[in-house]
């Protein structure tokens, strides 16, 4: 089982801060999984929501400002929401990185940044499975679509967050609706090495049935360990964790079998 930081050491430190990366490459997970979006200035930055609401001191669209004005927000403990040439310049040949496009305005962008890096180890991937389909047709990226599992999760997951969401975040979830059946065939059709799949009700038959068209099962997001541990045991080749030291103490102090 490979431990990819989701958002970086996020359960410790603030979400997709420098902080939160350099935490996780201090933990010793094989990598990071990031989300990205294009600033005002057409630089991009490395956070989560379309807005600063909920993570920084700030309000707004992420997009009404710059990179350098980003920097002057406080997404807590004194940390700015970084750009993506910072995350990357930080951990490149240190752990591989998973791009999560937000913001498919943010392909041109990503493009840009890992060409600087011929040694980065990366792949992106999303819900907006037409930045997929570009960023692996003009930069022959890896891809791994993102799927909520089943449409029963979907469904749960729009009506949970129906009234708390941004009329974008509701477009995410409703893209949602997609199963990993759907993420399969897509994939299949970019040569993709895997899916990204959430972790409420998989079953080691939908695993089974990734392995079967040849990918991966990339499995977000797990903080548990005895749940990660079981996830493992269905056979998922990758956890995606808010709590790193966590999920790799348990990993390592598994039994070998």
């Amino acid at each position: 089982m490979h431990v990819y930081a989701h958002r970086g050491a996020s359960i410790e430190l603030p979400e997709n801060t420098l902080a939160a990366f350099a935490k996780a490459l201090e933990y010793g997970a094989e990598g990071i999984e990031l989300d990205c979006y294009k600033a005002k200035d057409g630089r991009i930055v490395v956070i989560h929501d379309d807005t600063l609401d909920r993570t920084t001191n700030a309000t707004g669209p992420v997009k009404e400002r710059t990179a350098e004005e980003l920097r002057l927000v406080d997404a807590g403990n004194g940390e700015y929401v970084p750009t993506l040439d910072e995350v990357l310049a930080l951990v490149c040949g240190k752990m591989r990185v998973n791009i999560e496009i937000k913001d498919p305005e943010a392909v041109d962008g990503v493009i840009a940044a890992v060409a600087a890096l011929p040694d980065l180890d990366w792949f992106a991937s999303s819900g907006h499975w037409e930045a997929l389909e570009q960023i692996h047709e003009r930069a022959g990226a890896q891809v791994y679509p993102l799927s909520i599992g089943t449409r029963a999760n979907a469904e749960a997951m729009i009506e949970r967050y129906r009234d708390r969401v941004t009329p974008e975040q509701v477009d995410a979830l409703e893209r949602m609706r997609r199963d990993w059946r759907d993420a399969v065939e897509f994939g299949t059709r970019l040569s993709a090495p895997g899916i990204s799949i959430y972790e409420q009700n998989l079953t080691p038959e939908i695993i089974d049935g990734i392995h079967e068209a040849g990918m991966e099962a990339w499995v977000w997001t797990i903080n548990d360990p005895v749940r990660a541990l079981e996830v493992t045991a269905m056979g998922a080749d990758a956890i995606c964790t808010d709590a790193p030291r966590e999920i790799l103490a348990a990993r390592d102090a598994a039994p070998v079998t």
